[in-house]
């Protein structure tokens, strides 16, 4: 299916390439002359336009998000973690009926239940020895 799919824009685009409007009628028409005619198009150059608009979306490849650097694996700035505590802090600071918990109440829940390692269950950053 995927490709008929495929192939599809290709069969439009030739078939716009190789043929011209006379070809579609049964005898060569006069264009009727018209004040609008800079701003009309003929069959032709409408395929081959459409033809071309399809086939730059089915040929174009899938775009692919970027791995996560190995270096920020397990820290605080680990886009997982990120991710997990911004949702765990948002649904825990939602009001619940009359009750609604502030984020510094939260904050210690969510990072042990989206924690890893060690290092994200810190506060601040463990100071380097340099």
């Amino acid at each position: 299916m995927l490709s008929v799919l495929r192939l599809f824009p290709v069969a439009i685009l030739l078939l716009a390439i190789t043929s011209s409007t006379s070809a579609y009628s049964s005898s060569p028409r006069k264009p009727i002359k018209t004040s609008q005619e800079s701003s009309l198009i003929d069959r032709s150059t409408f395929l081959a336009t459409a033809a071309t608009s399809c086939l730059t979306f089915i040929s174009s490849s899938p775009a692919f998000a970027r791995d996560i650097e190995p270096a920020l694996k397990g820290t605080k700035a680990d886009p997982a973690f990120q991710a997990c505590l911004s949702q765990c802090v948002y649904e825990c600071t939602k009001p619940k009926g009359m009750e609604q918990r502030s984020r510094a109440e939260c904050l210690p829940e969510c990072k042990s239940k989206c924690a890893t390692t060690k290092q994200q269950l810190l506060l601040g950053s463990p100071i380097s020895e340099k």
